[in-house]
């Protein structure tokens, strides 16, 4: 994509779209966080519950900032490489909204370095929500053809010229305990 159309794909976002889209793990659907229109609309799309929340992906953990809790050596755990794409649950700030959240007390986040959510993610100044690009218990779509096919007049955008990682969900951890609720392997 050209920076004029990744520009003009930023402001979509500001200005409510759903799009689809590769991310450093799967094909996801995403938008701004704060939009609560366009949570609604991804929830519906997926046929998923709100009170499971949702992650948000970012290139820059600062931009999370307003949604979570850390102390220093959390911040330090959360900025130290992993092996793999980790999704970290971390203590919610009062500011999260409840959509973010779901029912729990913690908020999912991962700090990626994907190009595309690099370069998304540093014209907004803030993380794209991301949840797979399936409905609920359905397998995650695998290239921009299926995301078409299966949600192509459901949502405003399908981003192309950006691969996905490694086609598997991201390991889920909890900043915390350490506990590994999901492995990606």
């Amino acid at each position: 994509m050209s920076p004029w159309a990744l520009n003009r794909l930023a402001n979509a976002i500001s200005a409510g779209a759903v799009i689809g889209y590769p991310t450093d793990t799967v094909w996801g659907l995403g938008c701004d966080p704060l939009n609560l229109a366009s949570i609604a609309r991804i929830l519906q799309i997926k046929n998923r519950r709100p009170d499971k929340g949702l992650i948000l992906l970012s290139s820059r953990l600062e931009y999370c900032s307003p949604y979570i809790d850390i102390d220093g050596a959390q911040r330090e755990s959360l900025l130290s490489p992993c092996a793999r794409p980790t999704t970290w649950l971390v203590s919610a700030s009062k500011q999260c909204p409840w959509w973010i959240c779901g029912i729990h007390s913690t908020a999912a986040i991962r700090i990626c370095d994907h190009p595309l959510l690099q370069v998304i993610c540093d014209q907004l100044k803030a993380p794209l929500v991301s949840t797979s690009a399936n409905r609920a218990d359905r397998a995650t779509v695998r290239n921009a053809l299926q995301l078409r096919r299966h949600f192509g007049g459901e949502v405003d955008c399908i981003v192309t010229g950006f691969s996905a990682g490694s086609g598997k969900p991201s390991k889920i951890k909890s900043l915390a305990g350490g506990t590994i609720l999901r492995s990606s392997s």
